[in-house]
């Protein structure tokens, strides 16, 4: 994939995607997924990402046209050898922005995508990280996303560290990447560790109290947050 070339053609959505049957909720947090992918950046979703994907997609015709969005799994996924070639561009410092979820998310930017609850008898066994682990380290710019915001997901601590949020044990050089925000339904977080997370902006609807009750992460300063236009 040479980076003279231009960006690569949007492919259709799948026909099996329900995109006309989101909430309003879900339609405000693709367009605060989307906010994060600047003009000119490199930015991808993995496989089974609707939400995600169609961010890049929203990206790419609004406000970012050069941008290069890549969905894993789509027709037009450029690079060799499937997941090879991509982990080689975002160990080489060309993704930008890469959005991850996870089963357990904490106030650090910890992802679990491998058990709730005892890793030997788990109440839930979780299909595994893939490539979050290296994701987290390398990509630039790491925005998590949920398509639930609930306690059970959003937590003080998660059960088992599959891609860590906050290494400060690590430099700059040992780690490029960074967390950067989280979004859900109901609002968007933005992550300034050590610190707890900050509450960036509520979703049209959605109150204060309704994100405290819905999340059991340790929030940071909650006294202004902004909302972001539809």
């Amino acid at each position: 994939m040479g980076g003279g070339k231009g960006p690569p053609a949007l492919s259709p959505l799948p026909q099996e995607t329900t995109m006309n049957q989101l909430t309003r909720g879900e339609e405000v947090m693709i367009g605060a997924l989307a906010r994060q992918v600047a003009d000119g950046d490199w930015a991808a979703c993995g496989t089974l990402s609707p939400m995600p994907a169609a961010a890049l997609w929203l990206a790419r015709l609004t406000h970012a046209p050069r941008a290069q969005v890549f969905v894993a799994g789509s027709a037009d996924w450029p690079f060799e050898g499937e997941w090879q070639g991509f982990f080689d561009a975002a160990q080489q410092g060309r993704i930008q922005v890469f959005f991850l979820s996870g089963a357990q998310i904490d106030g650090q930017g910890n992802l679990n995508l491998m058990a709730i609850g005892d890793y030997h008898r788990p109440q839930v066994r979780l299909p595994g990280g893939a490539g979050s682990a290296i994701l987290a380290y390398m990509v630039e710019r790491v925005v998590l996303f949920r398509t639930t915001h609930e306690a059970r997901g959003l937590l003080p601590q998660v059960d088992h560290l599959t891609a860590a949020g906050y290494t400060p044990q690590l430099s700059l050089w040992q780690r490029p990447g960074r967390i950067t925000r989280l979004i859900t339904p109901k609002c968007v977080f933005a992550f300034e560790p050590p610190e707890s997370p900050l509450l960036e902006s509520l979703h049209p609807g959605v109150t204060l109290d309704e994100v405290r009750q819905l999340s059991a992460l340790p929030l940071g300063r909650l006294t202004w947050c902004r909302r972001p236009r539809p």
